[in-house]
């Protein structure tokens, strides 16, 4: 998906979000006249910089930010990014029936875990990655 900016690439996932039953969030600019000048400004309280979207499909809890292919994340961004990070918990689990689906977990040394929260940051070539993520 090279090529494509951050605003289709946000549609993408969103519809990717929707097939595979997340409920999930994401907070848009709102354009507003200043003092006789349009601008875009989102209206929250809070620290600047949360990430793009929070998306939960229990027992799983995603945090992530989308960029352009070279767009870096801006500090503020990247001080919220490293934030999820640390909180971050892998926890090992049984099959949890949940909505009479059962859900899958990462196996490994025949241990089943899943990290909380998943925390990501995906740019337009990631797009199979995130998909998968999102599966």
């Amino acid at each position: 998906m090279k090529g494509i900016g951050e605003t289709a690439f946000a549609s993408q996932i969103e519809s990717l979000l929707n097939i595979y039953h997340w409920q999930w969030i994401h907070i848009r600019p709102a354009r507003v006249l200043r003092h006789g000048r349009e601008i875009y400004e989102t209206p929250y309280s809070g620290h600047k910089g949360f990430l793009d979207y929070l998306a939960l499909r229990p027992p799983r809890i995603i945090v992530f930010e989308l960029k352009d292919e070279s767009k870096p994340m801006s500090p503020e961004q990247e001080i919220w990014f490293n934030l999820w990070k640390q909180c971050q918990k892998a926890v090992t689990v049984e099959p949890l029936n949940v909505g009479n689906k059962w859900q899958t977990h990462r196996v490994i040394n025949g241990l089943k875990f899943m990290t909380l929260p998943e925390v990501y940051l995906w740019r337009p070539s990631q797009f199979e990655e995130a998909k998968e993520v999102l599966k």
